[in-house]
């Protein structure tokens, strides 16, 4: 019988592939993020002790309008260029293993609680550098674990995300896996204005883009750390619409779906700080599995 055995809401932000100490200064100011270490000490103090064989990736950067997509190639290799931010991440080379066994198991169960789910394995389907900058950090190494990215479903609402991870825990219960779910996007969503958009390049969380939106990351961080993600899942259909959240929060909803919904108690552990990112709200919270 299979397992979730822990759930991780992860930043993907481009600066992460900022690998030189000089220009991540120049990029950021004094304010430099915390996130290099915060991820370095994610993978070596809770994912490495970890039993487990793959990461399920709920990836904001891929978007789909009619199904949730789960990626079900055999291996994930390639040499990717962000289109959005060349000069951060560019001729990366990547080599994982995939799961298609698994992603197919998803789709099924999806598909079995009327959710549109599919299968994708066409020649060419991109990854994604919201699976691609967290992997760099949590699966280095030659005896990497097996990667399953799926995409966020852009007209789905509350409860379609939150029964897609419900779908998640049942193929994996079936499967035999030992699973992380990865969440992988950030908070509040809402960037600088072109004119003054790389002055506010810093990790101070005074450059989130608002004092109001800073203020709902803090609320849903509050829940988070107190394992009430029944005040979250109560509250998030305004903090999508007021906040702008990215993937429209679909990450985390999924992520929550996976372990219960309303009824999941389990209290994050944050790694780093809250931090900006040209206007966004940032952050990363282990959750342990039952």
């Amino acid at each position: 019988m299979g397992k979730l055995v822990a759930g991780l809401f992860s930043t993907h932000v481009p600066r992460l592939m900022i690998f030189d100490e000089a220009a991540r200064k120049a990029y950021m100011g004094d304010e430099v993020s915390t996130f290099y270490a915060a991820l370095e000490e994610i993978r070596r103090n809770k994912l490495e002790p970890l039993d487990f064989d793959t990461f399920v990736i709920v990836d904001t950067h891929w978007h789909s309008t009619l199904d949730f997509l789960v990626n079900a190639h055999d291996r994930l290799r390639g040499l990717y260029t962000s289109d959005e931010l060349p000069q951060m991440l560019a001729e990366y080379e990547y080599d994982y293993p995939g799961d298609s066994e698994l992603a197919h198991a998803i789709v099924a169960e999806a598909k079995g609680l009327g959710v549109p789910a599919m299968a994708a394995a066409q020649r060419g389907l991109p990854v994604h550098y919201g699976t691609l900058n967290p992997m760099h950090y949590y699966n280095p190494g030659p005896a990497k674990k097996r990667v399953l990215p799926m995409s966020v479903c852009d007209p789905a609402e509350i409860e379609p995300n939150l029964a897609m991870g419900e779908a998640i825990a049942r193929a994996v219960e079936h499967s035999g896996r030992r699973v992380v779910v990865l969440a992988s996007g950030g908070m509040s969503h809402r960037f600088w204005p072109l004119a003054t958009i790389r002055e506010r390049a810093s990790a101070d969380p005074k450059d989130v883009s608002s004092p109001g939106l800073r203020a709902w990351d803090e609320r849903i961080m509050d829940w988070w750390r107190a394992g009430d993600h029944a005040s979250v899942l109560a509250n998030v259909d305004e903090f999508r619409r007021s906040c702008a959240p990215e993937g429209r929060f679909a990450h985390y909803l999924v992520l929550a779906g996976a372990f219960g919904g309303a009824e999941w108690t389990v209290c994050g552990e944050q790694f780093g700080r809250y931090e900006a990112a040209i206007g966004t709200g940032q952050a990363n919270f282990w959750f342990a599995g039952a």
